[in-house]
């Protein structure tokens, strides 16, 4: 028996993602973060593949990524519900760690993807480019 498979990128694909364990929530999210870096990257600092990579690390590391997400804790652009996802995303436990980044700011950085990938999966595009324009802002300001 053939199985029917749809899949929506506009529409949303689960009913509740706020009720989805944090570190899946991360998992997509990553994934989320990291396409928008690079075509953000891709758009504004044009170059060789290699220095597109560099620049785009600068943006996804978990150093960098935590010192976003403290400026957006300082500054209260998250909602209740975002609040939330980033909490349990920094808190959830996770047996891996990043390469360069102190366990604080892996965590920070977790709780930032969950932020995201709750987005996505809200297809909230609209906040989800907010959000990253607030990072980008932040980002330019440090270049």
């Amino acid at each position: 028996m053939e199985k029917n498979i749809t899949f929506k990128f506009t529409k949303k694909n689960f009913s509740s993602p706020e009720q989805m364990q944090a570190l899946a929530l991360a998992y997509i999210g990553d994934s989320i973060y990291d396409i928008m870096s690079r075509e953000y990257v891709m758009k504004n600092h044009l170059g060789k593949i290699n220095d597109l990579h560099r620049t785009v690390s600068t943006l996804v590391s978990a150093r960098a990524q935590a010192s976003f997400m403290k400026h957006i804790l300082e500054n209260n652009i998250l909602t209740d519900i975002e609040e939330s996802i980033y909490i349990r995303g920094k808190n959830q436990k996770n047996n891996s760690k990043a390469k360069n980044a102190s366990i604080m700011e892996y965590k920070l950085a977790t709780g930032l993807e969950a932020v995201f990938g709750y987005l996505y999966l809200e297809k909230n595009f609209e906040r989800l480019e907010e959000m990253f324009n607030y990072i980008i802002n932040l980002y330019e300001e440090k270049q």
